[in-house]
């Protein structure tokens, strides 16, 4: 039992103390001879009125009632009666109502006030013993220790009990609590799961819509200035301006969410293999969003594929919140034996008033979040800013085995990305289209992002830079 112990207290009188009080002060009396008809003789020669004693003696084993709320007052009330009484009546040996009162302090006070009623309850025994041997000389010292060894056992005995008890109760009690705060932490971890998997879902999607409609925004301000046009640039206006509110309206509530830092998953199984959506529904924002994989894909942990997921989805949402519409976002996903590399590197757009007139707000959730999630599936996580764009890079094990179903190895390719026609264009006036993986866009005046595979080198970083630094390799398309 760990803590500082305190003293316990239960309740006051209940009804059945009164045949317990009357049980311990009958056996007494019984013990002692004193219904028998055995007189109240006091070591003064005087002789007491029977029956007045005995109502007395029990009317003070009343105070065994109130040994559950005050157990260490009621044990020195009856270890003065046995005391007293042994002392002064010739036959007095009270042990029961001492036994139960020490059982009560046993059972209910802390170690310190426990051990001092053992001690006490010792000389009572003595006494008993005294009384019963009836020795005043050397000659029966022998009975005299053994009877008062019997006495001590049976204290001791029921001592001992009532401390046992006492590591019971206290043991149940830090069980009760162990549940209760495992509980409180499985509360807790699903809740973060909820705020997670509620910023994952809902911030990439609103993202999305934000984007859509400032871009719908710029292309109806281009349009005749009709009252039909006017009112499509305010309805576009009014959607972005809501969208960005919910945004933070939805952080706000997120970090209500947010207890202790703790992710065991999610419910949805996601995987590596589900990115097609999210990509589909970058493009529609008017990113340009090509896949580069190199290498034959194989079987992951589910943490490892949900991480794998996660961190293109998380790095899709930024480019779309900050890289602007026409930005080029390049995914490369570069399977070798043992592990996986993903590296998102965003370029920023240049099409004209493209990107959100309100700022669509962040919630740190995302990177950080995003490094733990796969820091936690055995992996490292690092990101900066590279010349013209920014750079997420995750490196992850991978189970060594088969490959996962469904995976062949076919390359992956993107579909054909409509933008306006009035936009200016990305690619030197050539309309962007698609291109095998691993090919850069096509189009003279390309971004440097599509054909340049970016590794971000912390080894090369001081502590608190802050900036990762960047190496490229190039991977110049076929």
């Amino acid at each position: 039992m760990s803590g500082v112990e305190l003293e316990e207290r239960g309740s006051g009188p209940k009804a059945l103390d009164i045949p317990i009080v009357l049980i311990c002060a009958a056996v007494d009396l019984f013990v002692s001879g004193y219904f028998s008809g055995d007189r109240f003789e006091t070591i003064f020669g005087t002789v007491l009125p029977h029956w007045p004693t005995v109502a007395l003696i029990a009317l003070g084993y009343g105070v065994l009632a109130w040994r559950r709320a005050a157990p260490w007052l009621t044990f020195l009330v009856i270890l003065g009666i046995g005391l007293v009484g042994g002392v002064l009546l010739t036959l007095f040996q009270p042990i029961v109502g001492v036994a139960l009162a020490l059982y009560a302090v046993a059972r209910r006070s802390p170690a310190r006030r426990a051990n001092p009623a053992l001690v006490l309850a010792a000389f009572l025994s003595l006494n008993n013993a005294r009384t019963a041997t009836g020795v005043t000389d050397e000659s029966g010292l022998f009975g005299l220790v053994v009877i008062a060894c019997i006495f001590m056992a049976v204290l001791t005995v029921v001592w001992a009990l009532g401390r046992r008890e006492r590591r019971t109760r206290f043991r149940a009690a830090e069980e009760q609590q162990r549940l209760m705060t495992s509980a409180e932490e499985s509360l807790g971890q699903q809740r973060q799961q909820i705020a997670r998997d509620l910023h994952d879902i809902l911030s990439h999607s609103m993202s999305a819509m934000i984007l859509q409609s400032a871009g719908a925004k710029a292309v109806s301000s281009k349009l005749d200035s009709t009252s039909e046009a006017k009112q499509v640039t305010e309805a576009l206006a009014a959607i972005e301006s809501t969208g960005a509110e919910s945004m933070r309206e939805l952080h706000r509530l997120l970090g209500l969410l947010r207890t202790q830092d703790s992710d065991q998953g999610t419910v949805a199984r996601l995987s590596l293999a589900d990115v097609g959506p999210l990509i589909t529904a970058t493009r529609h924002g008017g990113l340009i969003v090509q896949h580069h994989r190199e290498g034959t894909p194989a079987a992951l942990d589910p943490s490892v594929d949900l991480a794998a997921y996660h961190m293109v989805q998380e790095s899709l949402t930024n480019a779309m919140k900050h890289a602007g519409r026409g930005a080029v976002v390049d995914i490369y996903e570069t399977w070798e034996p043992g592990e996986l590399t993903l590296q998102v590197r965003s370029a920023r757009g240049l099409t004209e008033g493209a990107a959100p007139s309100v700022a669509t707000p962040g919630s740190g959730t995302g990177l950080w979040g995003l490094r733990e999630r796969v820091e936690l599936a055995g992996g490292s996580f690092e990101s900066g800013r590279v010349e013209g764009g920014f750079v997420t890079a995750a490196v992850l094990p991978v189970r060594t085995g088969t490959p996962p179903p469904g995976s062949a190895d076919t390359p992956v390719t993107d579909a054909t990305i409509e933008i306006p026609d009035d936009a200016p264009s990305t690619t030197g006036g050539e309309t962007p289209h698609t291109s095998p993986a691993g090919d850069a866009p096509t189009g003279g005046d390309a971004p440097e992002a599509s054909s340049r595979h970016t590794t971000i080198t912390p080894a090369t970083t001081s502590p608190g830079d802050g900036e990762a630094s960047t190496s490229t390799d190039s991977k110049g398309g076929s």
